[in-house]
């Protein structure tokens, strides 16, 4: 049987009728007729079909096929895709492997490192267990898998025992791609807080190690961040509350024994309240150079004088960075700028001063000719940024309010937006590799701010924290992004990581379904991807799924 149309002409107009024919023999000859008048053709709709279409294959026993697909979900794809590529190029699997003996149970510890160090490099905004957010990211690895908080707790223990390690055996690695520049190391000296992890109802007796206390919301570290002389992360040291000379001595000890390195350089900012590692560094000879924050009177003038002049005499290093030295004795002095930064950084105070003014102007109407008002209980008065470049009076008897601006605090802000003053005792680097190791330092310092908890905690019974183990897992990423950086740039890619790890992040793999069967596709891959990926040797039959 089939269908067949058939056209008729009545009183001028045509008409087409859709018939359902069988063919039938008649002796020899083979003939047709019309099993069912079907109706004018117009008159069949889309739906009208799809319902003789399902009625017919009810009644058949068939099933239905549909060409409906539904999405189940968008995962992470482009970034991560981009990041296990530069995980397998280190051979950081086969590191954790080699060095942490199999422990008999169902822990993974590269594929739990390598989740914990995806989620450093991406930083999610939301705070969410790594345990939960993992769900949101596209590897074939994890097909199948069940991770809990306790599987990235045991993986985080075993880390924290093999540390120094596995910092050796990852450098190894990188030097034998790059050919890192170890005639000297870095060590940038800064704080960083320990977020508290998500609160989760967790039994944590099986696990061991137990303190019985309240948690604090945040926990400050003292970090010794090294890198080698090009900026390659090589490895960290946590430095105690009141840390003494032998304990930057150890530092030192540790770059020779795991690194090979006999030189360091210690980097950070002269405060004797935020940062009194250095004073000690400085009053025992070693190496420094320092970001001077807090500046003496005359420091000041001078800064002044050189902002100034404008770029009179100063260097350039790129667009955004240029530097002068001073010299004075054995110290030498550098004065940065930031030109773009600075037109914006005095944009803003000016602007923000503007908005603080008429919030003045108003709170002036409000409360003149009034007693008893609470001055204080004014938000815009608590505000820093107010206190820093207002003065204000209430009278309480006369009823007024007054206020002044600061004006020679504003002029010398915005003489000196967008600039800063390094000092250092270093008679060896140049000028400007001294400008640029500092400002690549205080870059990566940026990840350390806030160091990711990856452990889970109760309220009040919780697990002993493995901070040297978090902080490893926050270099390993920094050396990941580093990698990725200096690959792109062999290959003609003048971008930095976090740029193309944005570009990738528009990559998605979708889980659709149809006909009850699963299959994944991936969202489109523009020029700008294809090129990073082409970079890093992602060709386009490495990015298939199934």
């Amino acid at each position: 049987m089939f269908f067949r149309k058939i056209t008729s002409k009545s009183n001028g107009k045509e008409y087409t009728y859709l018939k359902l024919i069988e063919n039938y023999r008649e002796g020899d000859k083979v003939k047709q007729r019309v099993i069912a008048n079907l109706g004018s053709l117009d008159k069949l709709t889309p739906d009208k079909v799809n319902g003789l279409i399902t009625g017919l294959s009810k009644i058949c026993g068939l099933s239905q096929k549909s060409d409906k697909i539904e999405t189940k979900k968008i995962l992470r794809y482009g970034e991560v895709l981009a990041i296990h590529k530069i995980w397998e190029l280190l051979g950081v699997e086969s590191v954790l492997n080699s060095i942490i003996p199999e422990s008999g149970n169902d822990i993974n510890v590269p594929l739990l490192a390598e989740l914990m160090a995806i989620n450093q490099i991406i930083k999610p905004q939301h705070k969410q267990a790594i345990s939960d957010w993992y769900q949101c990211l596209y590897l074939p690895e994890l097909e199948d898998q069940n991770l809990t908080s306790h599987h990235f707790y045991r993986a985080l223990d075993q880390i924290t025992k093999f540390k120094e390690e596995l910092e050796s055996s990852i450098y190894k690695n990188i030097n034998n791609m790059f050919q890192i520049n170890t005639d000297l190391a870095f060590c940038l000296l800064t704080t960083s807080v320990f977020e508290p992890s998500p609160q989760e109802d967790l039994n944590l007796i099986s696990y061991g190690k137990y303190i019985w206390r309240e948690p604090d919301e945040f926990q400050k570290i003292d970090l010794g961040l090294l890198t080698s002389r090009d900026g390659m992360p090589l490895g960290h040291r946590i430095i105690g509350e009141n840390a003494e000379e032998m304990e930057y001595r150890a530092i030192l000890e540790y770059l020779r024994r795991n690194f090979g390195i006999d030189r360091c350089i210690f980097v950070g900012d002269r405060s004797i309240l935020a940062n009194p590692a250095m004073e000690i560094l400085v009053a025992h000879g070693y190496e420094y150079i320092l970001g001077r924050k807090r500046l003496a009177n005359q420091d000041y003038d001078l800064l002044i004088g050189e902002m100034k002049a404008g770029l009179n005499g100063f260097r350039e290093i790129n667009e955004d960075l240029w530097f002068k030295e001073l010299g004075n004795g054995d110290i030498r002095y550098l004065i940065c700028c930031n030109p773009r930064a600075s037109e914006q950084m005095k944009s803003l105070i000016y602007d923000k001063l503007n908005r603080i003014e008429s919030q003045f102007v108003d709170l002036k109407r409000q409360i003149s000719g009034k007693r008893g008002v609470k001055i204080n209980n004014y938000p815009v008065l608590a505000d820093n940024f107010c206190r820093k470049y207002i003065e204000w009076q209430h009278n309480d008897s006369t009823m007024e309010f007054s206020y002044r601006f600061k004006q020679d605090q504003i002029l010398r802000d915005i003489a000196l937006a967008g600039s800063f003053m390094l000092e250092t005792n270093n008679n060896f680097l140049r000028g400007q590799e001294i400008v640029k190791a500092y400002s690549g330092l205080a870059y990566i310092s940026e990840s350390f701010k806030e160091i990711k908890n990856f452990e889970p905690r109760q309220n009040y019974l919780y697990a002993e924290l493995n901070l040297s183990a978090n902080v490893f897992m926050c270099v390993l990423a920094a050396a990941l992004e580093k990698t990725l950086e200096r690959i792109m740039r062999q290959a003609g890619l003048n971008l930095d990581t976090r740029k193309a790890l944005l570009l990738l992040e528009e990559v998605k793999i979708a889980i659709n379904q149809l006909d009850g069967e699963e299959f994944k596709s991936i969202t489109s891959i523009a020029e700008p991807q294809e090129e990073i990926f082409s970079a890093i040797g992602i060709v386009s039959d490495h990015r298939g799924v199934i």
